[in-house]
């Protein structure tokens, strides 16, 4: 594999040098490869990953145009690409912009119980890819790999059926998770294809982000009506379904977000205190107007913000981590030059404190830094508060019921699914911005990509 990497780059350096008009054959020169002319374009390899990140993902081989070839079904025939492109990464690094390439395959064959499926909407983890790139917590093993795909979250169209799924049909619409989803078509698993109505951006969001609120709050958390619940990124994708379900169960929701637009949308979503972190102090405000406390937070930022949450938990009171974004690695920087907000300040986890009447020994103090209680699925117990670093349901079938319940109630109108369409993302090609974007913080709600090929 690493020498097909290093004529993959002496490809590249060959198409810059015809198109500066110089003259040489590419063919011949590739096929004359000496081992000098392989250490200096080593040396070039070293060099060009020592340069600033790469504006767009490196493609491997761009299709000039794609061929389709039609296959018989007992639905109709069907037109399915002979080749098609996604996202990988050959190598792990410091983000996923650094090790995205655009890579186009042939179209496999499907072995038993395998779907293909065309993508229509990619759905975007920020964190999770961020730390997939760079085969860090549960993608260490990226790191042993010479290649990995790119994406888990997607939505799209039943392109052909393999042996033995039975219970799909092409030309379906179903989400898939676990596949390489950053693609025009993946080869899923038919098990993990749930049927939907439609293949739509909001669809990729429930089935993931949405999932994910109903299985921590719902299951997990066991939420009840008149419990005081408190989440974190509010409008965010997965915070905005904490903030409707939390709702919808009867309890007080308390919502933290980080602009105006932002508040504004959360309170449509049902929040009946909101609180803009840039603008009142969250631990004071839980502090003077909760006395009794919050019975359940939905968290996903970190930092000093679960700290201010932690230590405002009610006895009995569950927390439940699903994310600590101040803390991934694309804050390091801005964290350590701005000092205005609650949650864009480190956690203060194992240090020394002293809580407002002047007295040591916050709860906020004793606790493991946030990426350990997530990533290790560690399950805290202080004072009569339980901390799940794990939000999953262990029982898989009531994960499955909790998943069909969601979905009941998102097409009844009960809940909606807030997608971000403050911006749009078209391609493969354009992963590495929504990544970025996501990441940033301005999203207001689930970052989706159109995966189709734009003509």
């Amino acid at each position: 594999m690493r020498v097909v990497i290093l004529e993959e780059r002496l490809c590249e350096c060959l198409n810059r040098a015809k198109a500066a008009h110089r003259a040489w054959s590419v063919r011949r020169v590739s096929s004359r490869l000496s081992p000098a002319l392989r250490v200096e374009f080593r040396h070039r390899e070293l060099r060009a990953e020592s340069c600033p990140s790469r504006t767009h993902p490196r493609s491997v081989k761009a299709p000039a145009s794609v061929n389709m070839v039609e296959t018989s079904t007992e639905a109709g025939t069907v037109k399915i690409p002979a080749s098609f492109r996604r996202l990988v990464a050959r190598r792990t690094g410091n983000s996923f912009r650094d090790v995205a390439e655009v890579e186009e395959i042939s179209t496999p064959k499907l072995e038993a119980g395998q779907v293909l499926v065309q993508i229509i909407y990619a759905g975007v983890n920020g964190g999770c890819e961020t730390f997939r790139a760079r085969g860090e917590f549960a993608f260490a093993k990226n790191k042993e790999k010479d290649l990995f795909g790119l994406g888990a979250e997607g939505v799209g169209i039943v392109a052909a059926l393999g042996a033995g799924v039975d219970k799909l049909q092409v030309g379906q619409a179903v989400t898939t998770a676990g596949a390489n989803a950053f693609a025009e078509y993946v080869v899923a698993s038919g098990d993990s294809c749930y049927p939907v109505r439609e293949a739509t951006g909001e669809a990729v969001a429930v089935s993931l982000s949405g999932l994910t609120a109903a299985g921590a709050l719902e299951v997990k958390g066991e939420m009840k009506e008149g419990d005081t619940v408190l989440v974190t990124a509010a409008a965010g994708a997965t915070g905005s379904f904490g903030v409707q379900l939390a709702k919808l169960a009867g309890c007080h929701v308390v919502a933290t977000v980080g602009s105006p637009e932002k508040a504004a949308i959360v309170k449509e979503l049902g929040a009946d205190r909101i609180i803009n972190y840039h603008e009142e102090d969250v631990a004071q405000v839980l502090s003077e107007e909760y006395p009794e406390r919050i019975d359940i937070a939905y968290e996903g930022v970190g930092g000093r913000l679960r700290d201010a949450v932690v230590d405002n938990l009610a006895p009995g009171g569950r927390l439940l981590a699903v994310g600590y974004i101040s803390d991934y690695p694309h804050t390091k920087t801005s964290n350590s030059q701005n000092g205005t907000s609650v949650s864009s300040q480190p956690s203060s986890s194992g240090q020394h404190h002293e809580n407002g009447n002047g007295k040591a020994g916050r709860l906020s103090s004793r606790l493991p830094p946030p990426h350990e209680l997530m990533w290790q699925a560690q399950t805290l117990n202080f004072e009569g508060r339980t901390l799940y670093g794990n939000v999953w349901p262990t029982d898989p079938k009531r994960l499955q019921a909790a998943k069909d319940n969601l979905f009941k109630r998102y097409y009844s109108g009960q809940i909606r699914a807030l997608v971000d369409h403050t911006k749009k993302f078209h391609g493969v090609e354009q992963v590495c911005d929504a990544i970025d974007f996501m990441l940033s913080g301005k999203a207001l709600g689930k970052v989706v990509v159109d995966m189709r090929r734009q003509s």
